[in-house]
Order: structure tokens, then C-alpha cells, then sequence
């Protein structure tokens, strides 16, 4: 994956690459992939590679990553399936559309808290400084199919986990640990499921 192109200022990281073999392992197929945050598009592009979907859609908030995020949709998509880029927040991003897979590496730091940095690019990438968890977790929640699965990659941190515990609402989260990442997957609440992150 060292061929997709990047600005200077982010580099996508082992938390992309472990996300992309996480779902690829756990989802043989999907027909509509959402990636909220999509940065340079890794993780969309290749899962979407994997699955082979009708649709992707990469959504991302920074100017600065579109003409990336052309490039690599270009030059990386493998399979047959339509690419829409969309420059928005988690909460500008309308659509009627529904979707089956929802992925997300967010900049998951609240503004004040984890690697600060004095680069304002930079550290929109790596914290809420837009939007916040309970904005990403509504917009999941509206926009994922009843049967359909999100995915989302985080640093095993407590405080994280803690504030991201106390935003969800309308979704059955499981967590997954692994080493210092965490995977949370997310679905839609039925009458008989209950909320499982604990």
C-alpha cells in the first residue's frame, strides 16, 4: 500500500492497515462502503479492492486531501465499482443513500487532549476539532442499512473508550482489543439486542 500518495503533512498508519485486514477478515462482501474521514482513502480504496461493492463513497472533511484522494481512487482501485468523493464533515454529508459498510479511522482525540500539534492541518487530522463521537455515531446510525456493520479504528486509550461510551446511543457496539488498538463494531439496535460495550 506504499504507492498511494499522501500531503507532507499525514502519513496513514498501521491503524489503517490493521482496520483494512480486520474487516477484510470478518465481511466477504459488501454492496454500498461509507468512509467517513477518509484522509488519502486508504482504507475505503482497499477495502472496497477486497469486497468488490457496487458503490464507494470517501468523505473527507480537509481540502487539502481531494486531489489525493482523486488520484489514488484512479490509481488503486482494483475492482468494478463507482467512486464518489465528497468534501464534507461527518455532519454536512447529505445523501439519501444507505449503506451495508461504514468505516472510519477518525481523528479521535477531543480538542486539548492526545498528540497535540501546532500544525492546524495536521491536528485535524489526528482530533475533533469538527464535529465529535457524537456526531460520527449519529450520522452511522442514520446511515447504516438495518443488517449493515461500521468499523472503527481507535488507540486503546481510557479516556477515549470512556467519552465514546457515554455518546452512544441508537447502536449495539462490540469492542474488539488488540494490543494498543481497539476495532469497535457497530450495528443498528434491534427491539431484542441490547447494548453490549460494557
Amino acid at each position: 500500500m506504499s504507492d498511494y500518495l499522501q500531503p507532507g503533512f499525514y502519513r496513514f498508519n498501521q491503524d489503517s492497515l490493521f482496520l483494512v485486514n480486520w474487516i477484510a477478515h470478518k465481511l466477504q462482501t459488501a454492496s454500498h462502503v461509507l468512509d467517513l474521514g477518509a484522509g488519502s482513502g486508504v482504507i475505503g480504496i482497499e477495502v472496497s479492492n477486497r469486497l468488490n461493492p457496487q458503490s464507494l463513497t470517501l468523505v473527507e472533511l480537509q481540502k487539502e486531501f481531494l486531489s489525493y484522494l482523486e488520484t489514488n481512487s484512479r490509481d488503486q482501485k482494483k475492482a468494478h465499482y463507482d467512486i464518489e468523493i465528497v468534501n464534507a464533515s461527518f455532519g454536512e454529508f447529505k445523501t439519501d443513500k444507505k449503506f451495508d459498510l461504514i468505516v472510519s479511522n477518525p481523528p479521535y482525540y477531543l480538542p486539548g487532549r492526545g498528540e497535540a500539534s501546532q500544525d492546524v492541518k495536521k491536528g485535524m487530522a489526528r482530533s475533533f476539532i469538527v464535529d465529535g463521537w457524537a456526531v460520527l455515531l449519529q450520522r452511522i446510525e442514520e446511515l447504516l442499512t438495518s443488517e449493515g456493520r461500521a468499523f472503527i479504528v481507535i488507540k486503546n486509550d481510557k479516556s477515549i473508550l470512556s467519552h465514546l461510551r457515554k455518546e452512544v446511543r441508537g447502536l449495539n457496539v462490540t469492542e474488539f482489543i488488540e494490543k494498543d488498538l481497539v476495532v469497535l463494531e457497530l450495528a443498528r439496535l434491534h427491539e431484542d439486542r441490547h447494548h453490549e460495550l460494557s
